[in-house]
């Protein structure tokens, strides 16, 4: 299925809820560019986590040398070195979740997304895309899930990698991501306005994504 009369979609909605999953399908069915704006938000964090002159985020940004690359796989390189997999560690996204309170971060993300979608028909991902980074996005997508159901995804993802703590560590950490994201005063995560709200529980990709096709088949008919 083609969905060229959408220019951007965007993916918002809580950890675990299949986020990072469905848009990348998503992207492929549609033949739109992926972009991981988690992966942004993470690269920052392992940046910061390993600099080495203990500088502040702001001195950090002024001249960041990260890289993304989103496609079939998301790349992200710092200082030409692949950095993909480390920052997907627990670690690291508490970090990442910390640091996109701050507004010079936040403003770093939105200038990469906004950037590297420009000109090009793109699926974005994340927690304020379609509420701050891309408010006229033109379908917009809210992803949630049960709480039990998200942590147990997020624990077999994990465990996938061969690492990982346990499902109660899991569940632990994505109550705190949840909290701080939901309430925090920069950008909070919210269902965007006009988002069509799907609830992922014991639904299988596929699922998801032809519900989801649905959706964009039904908005896109209102539209004319």
């Amino acid at each position: 299925m083609t969905l060229r009369k959408n220019k951007i979609i965007t993916i918002d909605g809580p950890s675990g809820a299949g986020k990072s999953t469905i848009a990348k399908l998503l992207a492929s069915t549609a033949g739109y560019t992926y972009i991981d704006s988690g992966a942004i938000y993470r690269g920052i964090a392992y940046a910061y986590k390993t600099r080495k002159d203990g500088g502040s985020v702001e001195e950090l940004l002024r001249d960041l040398p990260l890289t993304f690359e989103f496609g079939k796989d998301t790349r992200v390189s710092l200082f030409g070195r692949d950095i993909s997999g480390e920052i997907r560690k627990p670690d690291i996204s508490l970090l990442a979740s910390s640091l996109s309170q701050e507004k010079p971060v936040r403003e770093y993300a939105n200038a990469v997304q906004r950037s590297l979608a420009t000109g090009r028909n793109a699926v974005l991902e994340g927690r304020d895309t379609g509420s701050v980074v891309f408010p006229d996005a033109d379908i917009k997508i809210y992803l949630d899930a049960r709480p039990h159901e998200r942590a147990h995804r997020r624990y077999s993802e994990l465990a996938s990698k061969g690492s990982g703590p346990g499902l109660d560590i899991v569940k632990q950490e994505m109550e705190k991501r949840d909290a701080d994201d939901s309430t925090r005063a920069l950008a909070p995560l919210v269902i965007p306005d006009e988002a069509i709200i799907v609830d992922t529980t014991g639904t299988d990709i596929e699922g998801v994504l032809k519900i989801i096709l649905a959706h964009i088949k039904d908005r896109d008919g209102q539209k004319k």
